[in-house]
């Protein structure tokens, strides 16, 4: 199954996401939205570094590794978002 950018954005519209970016003068961050999350990536040089984006779910969280949060990246920068 092909990763879906919309459906995740509008899926975690309103989720509580925190940020790790793999580097040693990064904390976590904690965000409002995936939205938030990924720009707030985006913003802190997430192209050229590992990062994870976890979801904060009731049941479950869902993470996102580098590759998707780039995916995400990229078409939040297509949408001028």
């Amino acid at each position: 199954m092909a990763f879906d950018p919309i459906g995740a954005f509008s899926k975690y519209a309103d989720a509580e996401c925190s940020v790790q970016l793999w580097t040693a003068d990064h904390a976590a961050a904690v965000l409002p939205s995936l939205k938030a999350a990924v720009t707030y990536a985006r913003e802190s040089g997430a192209g050229w570094k590992e990062v994870e984006i976890t979801v904060h779910m009731p049941r479950e969280d869902i993470v996102y590794a580098t590759g998707k949060v780039r995916s995400l990246i990229e078409f939040l920068s297509k949408s001028g978002a």
